[in-house]
This record gives structure tokens, sequence and C-alpha cells, in this order.
């Protein structure tokens, strides 16, 4: 039980990033490894180290990437004020590929619902009223 509580939790996870940044394994700028490496490497769940990055972030100690994906080493002599921008545009950016993907899927649906009416239209012989 004790080896399972250990592999779920992020708190030793959280630990050992800091240690890493703290003896300059991880520099300021460093990108991280994906949370699915590092789990590897670790020996930990993916959602252990997605929750620590997730905690460093708000912390101040990670920051996530603007212009590429990835979580990177902040950098401690950071404004906290542009920190909390960055964090801001990054939750902007993370919502605007979401609704992307959203209006990319009603898209699709919309044309699969084109396509089905004009078949409809075919084979009705386009003289029930159904026009399109």
């Amino acid at each position: 039980m004790e080896q399972m509580r250990r592999t779920l939790t992020s708190e030793d996870v959280v630990a050992k990033i800091r240690s890493d940044v703290a003896e300059g394994v991880y520099r300021p700028g460093d990108q991280l490894p994906t949370p699915d490496s590092l789990a590897r490497e670790l020996g930990k769940l993916t959602k252990a180290v997605d929750s620590a990055y997730r905690q460093l972030i708000e912390q101040g100690v990670l920051v996530e990437g603007l212009l590429e994906p990835g979580v990177f080493v902040a950098d401690p002599e950071m404004d906290p004020g542009v920190r909390s921008v960055v964090q801001a545009v990054r939750r902007l950016q993370l919502q605007v590929e979401r609704l992307d993907k959203g209006l990319g899927e009603l898209t699709e649906r919309v044309g699969r619902m084109e396509r089905s009416l004009r078949e409809v239209n075919r084979e009705c012989g386009g003289g029930h009223g159904f026009q399109y």
C-alpha cells in the first residue's frame, strides 16, 4: 500500500524538481521533460507529474511555454506581475485551442449533415420539398 501511495502522490515529484532547480540541474529557461517522460524516469504516474507541474506553476517555480509547448523553469528575477500576465496569456491560449478544436468538430458535423441532406434530396428526386 505504501508503494502505491508513493506512486500516486505528487509531493515527492515537487520536492525532486525543487531540488533539481536548487542544485542547477535545471536552470531558468530550461525546458523540463514531458510529464510522460519524467513519470517513467521517476517511476511515478503521469497524473502525479502533471499535478506537480501545476503546483510549481502556481507557485511561480515553473512557467508554461507561450511560443512553444512545454514547461520551463521560471526566472526567479521575473517580476511577479509579469509572471501573472504570462500565466493569464497561457490560460487564454489553452481556451482558444479548446474553442478551435470545438469549432473544427462542429464544422465536421455540419459538413456531414449537409452531405446527408444532399443525399436525401437526390434519393427523393428533389421534388418532396427537400431543397438544399
